[in-house]
């Protein structure tokens, strides 16, 4: 009895690891061929001897648009399982926040043009440079960079504050709308989202997974809604 249930216990946990297996490489193979896709559009849409009518040029921002959406699904879909896995590590290193936030600016830029939204920057103090894991930290900025543009209103700006000090780096993200849940903690939970409701896109993991990297740095995340009609998420991640 004892080695049929050990047989059994085996078989279930190779089904197991084949099935991880599987959703990685998956995931893998699915984020190179969207990265291609992203790059080959973005040498189509800034070659300056191509000339588009404004319909041949939506259709690329369209599906620049849609691809950078993959990509952010695949790579929150990648950490997450990371996190699932207790495979998730910082790689930290000397860097530049306000170099960090105009590659995300710049990287999104073809989402921001679709709802004619722009990013209003303010930065306090001259300091910049803080000990933290760049590629996360690009990814904390894309995902409340998008969720501010995909909840905010069309043609509104997105504002951004950032000041590094006393061993603390601060940044706020303020938009125009409001946070649909009576308690404003929920929306960092796994899969909770109001995209269906609200007719949008979404998977419910980009905000899950951004507290989850907040974490990671020892750092805190938190949202709220404004008595004039915004939500600002405020972020503070230890600078050393």
């Amino acid at each position: 009895m004892t080695t049929i249930e050990n047989s059994s216990e085996t078989k279930e946990c190779l089904s197991i690891s084949q099935r991880e297996n599987f959703i990685e490489n998956l995931t893998h193979d699915l984020k190179s061929s969207v990265f291609s896709q992203i790059n080959t559009l973005k040498i189509l849409i800034d070659d300056k001897k191509c000339t588009y009518d404004p319909i041949h040029m939506d259709i690329l921002n369209n599906l620049m648009t849609s691809n950078i959406y993959m990509r952010d699904v695949i790579l929150n879909v990648l950490t997450n399982f990371k996190i699932q896995n207790n495979n998730f590590k910082l790689e930290k290193a000397k860097c530049n926040i306000k170099e960090t936030l105009e590659f995300v600016i710049k990287s999104i830029g073809y989402m921001l043009k679709e709802k004619n939204q722009t990013i209003r920057t303010t930065y306090r103090g001259e300091n910049f440079c803080a000990y933290y894991d760049d590629v996360e930290i690009r990814r904390v900025f894309v995902n409340l960079l998008s969720n501010a543009s995909k909840y905010g209103n069309t043609g509104s700006v997105i504002e951004v504050f950032i000041e590094n000090s006393n061993n603390a780096l601060k940044i706020e993200i303020k938009n125009k709308g409001k946070i649909q849940n009576n308690n404003t903690e929920d929306i960092f939970k796994m899969y909770l989202t109001d995209s269906k409701k609200l007719r949008l896109r979404g998977s419910g993991l980009g905000l899950y997974i951004t507290k989850k990297i907040i974490e990671a740095h020892k750092g805190t995340i938190s949202a709220r809604n404004t008595q004039d009609g915004n939500v600002i998420f405020s972020v503070i991640i230890p600078s050393v």
